[in-house]
C-alpha cells in the first residue's frame, strides 16, 4: 500500500482534491484524515506522504496532531465515520491482493533444512564409496553409478531459465 492509493481513497470519499492549496477547515481535515491513513498503512516517511499533497513533514505531523485532537468520536463524528469507512476499505483492499511470490524461492526457503539435510547424505554417500574403493572393494562402481542415476535422474532435475 503506498499514499498514492491511500489520496485517491480519501479524494473519492469526500468527493475533493486534497492537495489543493487551501487552508479550509474541511480541506484541512480531509488531509489529517490522509495523513493519518497514510501513518496507519504505510512505511513511508512524513516528508513522502507529505509530497503528495504538496506539503512538508512539519505539516504532517501538525495534521496528525489535528486527527488525535479534533477528528474523533466526540468532535467531528461524520469525518471519523468517514475515517473508519475509509481504513475499512483499505484493510479490505489490502486482505484481498493478491500477492505474487516465486514458487521456487518459497519452497527452497520452506524446504531449506531438508535440501541441506540431502546435501549432507549425498557428500557423506561419495565419501564412502571413495573409502570403499580404497579398500578395493568390488560392487563400489556400481553404488557410484547408483549414486549418480539418483542424481541425474529426470524427473528430479529443474529447469534452469
Amino acid at each position: 500500500m503506498n499514499s498514492k492509493i491511500i489520496k485517491k481513497a480519501v479524494e473519492s470519499a469526500f468527493n475533493t482534491c486534497i492537495s489543493v492549496k487551501s487552508r479550509k477547515r474541511e480541506i484541512v481535515y480531509m488531509r489529517s484524515i490522509y495523513y493519518k491513513l497514510c501513518k496507519d498503512f504505510t512505511n513511508e516517511s512524513l516528508d513522502a506522504i507529505g509530497k503528495q499533497v504538496n506539503k512538508d513533514h512539519a505539516t504532517v505531523l501538525n495534521g496528525l496532531k489535528i486527527f488525535d485532537n479534533i477528528i474523533d468520536n466526540f468532535w467531528e463524528k461524520e469525518l471519523f465515520n468517514v475515517y473508519m469507512n475509509i481504513k475499512d476499505h483499505i484493510k479490505t483492499k489490502i486482505s484481498l491482493e493478491v500477492k505474487s511470490y516465486d514458487a521456487d524461492k518459497f519452497y527452497r526457503n520452506k524446504y531449506r533444512v531438508k535440501l541441506l539435510q540431502n546435501k549432507k547424505l549425498y557428500n557423506y554417500t561419495k565419501e564412502c564409496i571413495s573409502k570403499l574403493e580404497q579398500m578395493e572393494y568390488k560392487y563400489s562402481n556400481t553404488l557410484r553409478t547408483k549414486l549418480n542415476d539418483i542424481i541425474n535422474d529426470k524427473k528430479y532435475v529443474t529447469k534452469q531459465n
